[in-house]
């Protein structure tokens, strides 16, 4: 059996970084069956390899917050360089039980970053799936799920306005931005 990741099955995900005490209802897949809770087998060694690069590359420079925020996230932590933020408002940080949450205020649009090492196992076969990035639109915003280094991640664009005819973000930024993410702590 294979296993599915977890932004599959974000509405479990999301609604357990929004609500510490509330319980997630249990996912289901394709056949009415229950999935199996399994945890990925992370490559820390890639992960450490990518955070020196990006060192090297000056990424990642004013975020010691998220080394100092409480214990290791689980995941390799990705983050986004160069977003154009509120002037009012801190990017967000927090390591999880199963991974993290950070989130990026910005003027068009708010970026939030979910990572995991949750996943199920099912019957189907996406492994390919996983692997490349996958854009699904929404009336107010949009989303982009991928794995890499074994984890699996969730990055959410919410539109701050509501009212304008075209989302706030195009499939085109949101794949720059997702695929510029760079690894800014690992174990």
């Amino acid at each position: 059996m294979n296993r599915v990741a977890s932004f599959v099955l974000c509405g479990a995900f999301l609604a357990a970084c929004s609500a510490e005490t509330q319980d997630a209802p249990a996912p289901v897949v394709a056949g009415g069956s229950e999935p199996v809770e399994v945890e990925n087998a992370i490559d820390w060694g890639a992960a450490r390899l990518a955070l020196t690069q990006a060192a090297d590359e000056g990424l990642g420079a004013g975020l010691a917050s998220v080394a100092s925020s409480g214990p290791p996230a689980p995941v390799p932590v990705l983050l986004p360089s160069g977003l154009v933020r509120t002037a009012s408002a801190e990017p967000r940080y927090r390591p999880l039980e199963d991974g993290y949450f950070a989130a990026y205020p910005g003027p068009r649009f708010d970026v939030i970053v979910n990572g995991t090492k949750q996943a199920f196992e099912t019957g189907g076969d996406l492994s390919d799936a996983r692997e490349s990035m996958l854009f699904t639109p929404s009336e107010a915003g949009a989303q982009v799920s991928f794995s890499r280094f074994g984890a699996d991640y969730l990055v959410e664009f919410e539109c701050r306005v509501l009212d304008g005819e075209a989302n706030c973000i195009t499939e085109e930024e949101a794949l720059e931005i997702s695929e510029s993410l760079f690894v800014a702590a690992a174990q």
